[in-house]
Order: C-alpha cells, then sequence, then structure tokens
C-alpha cells in the first residue's frame, strides 16, 4: 500500500543542499520492476522547493532521466542554486539512491527555474482538445473496468491487470476516466481487443482524458506542486501503445527519457478536479513524444508536460537448433 501523498512527495533535509525523500517510491505502470518516475520528479521538486524563499513559485521543470530507481530504497536529492535574482531563482536537482556499497547511482537530472508572483499583461489560455464530460458524469478507474468486463469488452484477467498495474495511482488520487477518449474504452491498452471511437483516426490525432484529484490534503505550494509533478509524469511513455490497443507486454522497452513540465499559475490546488489531457504528436528512431496538458474545472490550463520515450520492439524469437 502506498504512504499518503504528502509523506509520498516530501524530503527530509540531511544538510543546506542534501534531501531524502520521506517515503519509498512506489511501482507504477510499467512492466518492468522499476519505481515511478513520477516519484523522483516529485523528490526533486520538493527539494528544489526547499532552497528557494515562500515568495517564488516554480514554472519550468526539465531535465532527463538517466535510470531506473529501484522501490527497495530512498530517493536522495542533491541541490544545486545556480540563481538568485529578487524575480527568479534557479535549482539544478540530483535524484540518485544509494546502493548496497555505499555508492550513488543517478537516476535524474533537472533544472527547476522559480519566479515571483507578477501581475499578467494578458490572461488567456487554449481550449481543451475535445469537449470532455464533467468529473460527476465520469466513471471511477475500477467501475468503468467492471462495466467493460459486463459487456464483454474485457476479459478478469485485463480488468485485473489493468487494477494493478494502476492500485498506487488509486490510493492516491481519485481518477474518473473520460470515456469519449481511448484510454477510457480500452483501459489504457490492457483491453487490446476493446473498439474505441477514435479507431479510423491517425494516431496523432486520438486523445486521452481524465479527472483527477489529490485524496488527500494538501496544505503547502511544495506540495501541491510536487504533487503535480508526480501526476504528470503518469501514462505518458505508454501514451502510443494505448492508442495503438496495445500495452507494455507488446514491447521490448518503454519508458520516458526526458521531460518539459511547465507550469502557469502559482496558486495550483491538486485536491480540486483536474482534467488532463493527452496526445502524441511524434514517433520514430526507437522513440516517441507525447504531451499531457493539465486543465482546471473553468477550463484554464495549469500546467503542461512533453516527453520523450523509448520505445524498442520485442527482440525477435531465437531460432532454436537442431
Amino acid at each position: 500500500m502506498a504512504p499518503s501523498l504528502v509523506e509520498q512527495v516530501s524530503v527530509d533535509r540531511l544538510g543546506p543542499n542534501e534531501f531524502v525523500s520521506k517515503a519509498l517510491p512506489v511501482h507504477m505502470g510499467n512492466a518492468s520492476p522499476m519505481a515511478y518516475g513520477g516519484c523522483a520528479l516529485a523528490i526533486a521538486m520538493s527539494a528544489a522547493y526547499a532552497t528557494v524563499p515562500e515568495s517564488l513559485v516554480p514554472y519550468s521543470m526539465m531535465g532527463h532521466f538517466l535510470g531506473p530507481a529501484s522501490t527497495d530504497r530512498k530517493l536522495y536529492a542533491s541541490v544545486t542554486q545556480t540563481r538568485n535574482t529578487r524575480s527568479f531563482a534557479t535549482r539544478r536537482v540530483e535524484i540518485k539512491q544509494k546502493l548496497d556499497n555505499g555508492n550513488f547511482r543517478s537516476c535524474l537530472e533537472a533544472m527547476i527555474d522559480f519566479q515571483i508572483r507578477e501581475p499578467s499583461l494578458f490572461d488567456y489560455s487554449t481550449p481543451t482538445w475535445d469537449r470532455w464530460p464533467k468529473p460527476d458524469d465520469c466513471p471511477t478507474l475500477l467501475s468503468h473496468a467492471e462495466s467493460l468486463k459486463a459487456r464483454g469488452l474485457a476479459t478478469q484477467q485485463e480488468a485485473d491487470h489493468f487494477a494493478k498495474t494502476f492500485s498506487a495511482n488509486a490510493e492516491l488520487f481519485e481518477s474518473r476516466y473520460c470515456t469519449n477518449g481511448v484510454s477510457g474504452q480500452n483501459l489504457g491498452g490492457v483491453a487490446k481487443h476493446a473498439p474505441t471511437m477514435q479507431d479510423n483516426l491517425p494516431i496523432t490525432s486520438r486523445f486521452s482524458a481524465e479527472w483527477q484529484r489529490a485524496l488527500c490534503e494538501l496544505k503547502t505550494p511544495a506540495e501541491n506542486f510536487a504533487a503535480l509533478a508526480f501526476l504528470m509524469d503518469a501514462a505518458l511513455s505508454f501514451l502510443p501503445l494505448t492508442f495503438m490497443n496495445m500495452f507494455l507486454d507488446d514491447v521490448g522497452a518503454c519508458a520516458s527519457l526526458d521531460f518539459a513540465l511547465r507550469m502557469f499559475v502559482g496558486d495550483l490546488k491538486m485536491e480540486d478536479w483536474l482534467l488532463k489531457e493527452r496526445s502524441t504528436s511524434r514517433g520514430g528512431e526507437g522513440r516517441t513524444y507525447s504531451e499531457g496538458r493539465l486543465f482546471d474545472e473553468r477550463g484554464q490550463m495549469v500546467a503542461s508536460m512533453t516527453q520523450q520515450s523509448i520505445m524498442r520492439a520485442k527482440p525477435a524469437p531465437k531460432k532454436s537448433k537442431i
């Protein structure tokens, strides 16, 4: 069972610029026995936030996953203060894990930029890609899986696999699936034979969306933005598989390589309903490029994350020797 969302994204201070996660990272949305990448993002955000004045809020977080993290040991964060002005602060954060021999192994590096709150000359937002139903009109993750199973569109094994794969998210966030999105119709690709309303569209014109809100109270801006970083990493690396009615067992490797998270508001409340919609733009050279966008209930975009991810085909089976 995952800890509370606050504990999952929080850090303890070891020194002026050294921190360690309060909780172990969790596993979610990956076929390999590795930690969910959003855990490292959240810890990096929390560590950086602990080194800036309270008047600053983050507006961008960019970097690279350097290697998989394990779920059996905590995440350590080292923060380098690269800019401190009256209006801005920049932090470079390295996330690492301690090996059995006492050495550290790097998992992620990120540059996180902060700015003071300023008045707006312009205030506008692009609309959502589609007309999505409201949260109260969308089923929960588990009830929708049961509905697809009852209609013969998902097997018991597929419904159980879906629930197990995303159990950590279900313990931290309340999720409501928009059933006019691809992932809402094929259980994120787990129900491979379930038809979707977008099967006739090219993959770059397909969309998925879910309403999400934190299940526990987040009292500080640092907790809210760390929870945002945790949430935005979810399901982007394997989104092209979802859109092609495939899942992680259909590929040799699928994992995020880099990320660019941009935040557009300073008063984020992750306990409110937020709509996360996702699309993919490019695939080739063993990589994919996808985007997730987060909107509040008023339709204002509050954050965006883009990622390139590794997407390797399964190796050809070895021919048996006679």
